[in-house]
């Protein structure tokens, strides 16, 4: 008789394993990802919601991302080029704000192009304007 109880408890605990899974199906209701509600029958508005959402969370940018295989090298190649690209944005910030001094650019081949001259001194007089409005100077 005992063994028979054993037996019959095992089974019930094994068969309890289960049957939560098969009480808790509520979860299938949840979407996976983003979602929007539809409300008062309003479908364009919903769609309209969820292309902002998707939108803003770059999953576009991340689907074309990962479409074709990138090999490691045009992997780092672009996290510096990214890097480099934030380092830039962050010193313009700085020199505009007037944290941090205008870089001085010097050499021979700086001097020879024209372009490169007035790329320069349009950024002198971009800072200098910006910080005159504020009162800086």
């Amino acid at each position: 008789m005992r063994k028979n109880n054993n037996w019959n408890n095992q089974k019930k605990h094994w068969n309890s394993k289960f049957n939560k899974k098969k009480k808790n199906e509520h979860y299938l209701d949840k979407f996976k990802g983003a979602s929007v509600e539809v409300r008062n029958g309003d479908v364009n508005g919903a769609i309209r919601k969820l292309k902002k959402i998707l939108e803003n969370a770059d999953r576009a940018k991340e689907l074309a991302k990962r479409e074709f295989y990138e090999k490691p090298s045009v992997r780092r190649k672009r996290k510096k080029d990214a890097a480099v690209k934030r380092a830039k944005r962050d010193q313009h910030k700085s020199m505009m704000s007037g944290d941090a001094p205008v870089t001085q650019v010097s050499g021979f081949s700086f001097m020879k192009s024209k372009r490169k001259r007035r790329k320069y001194s349009d950024l002198k007089n971009k800072i200098a304007m910006a910080r005159k409005s504020r009162g800086q100077y």
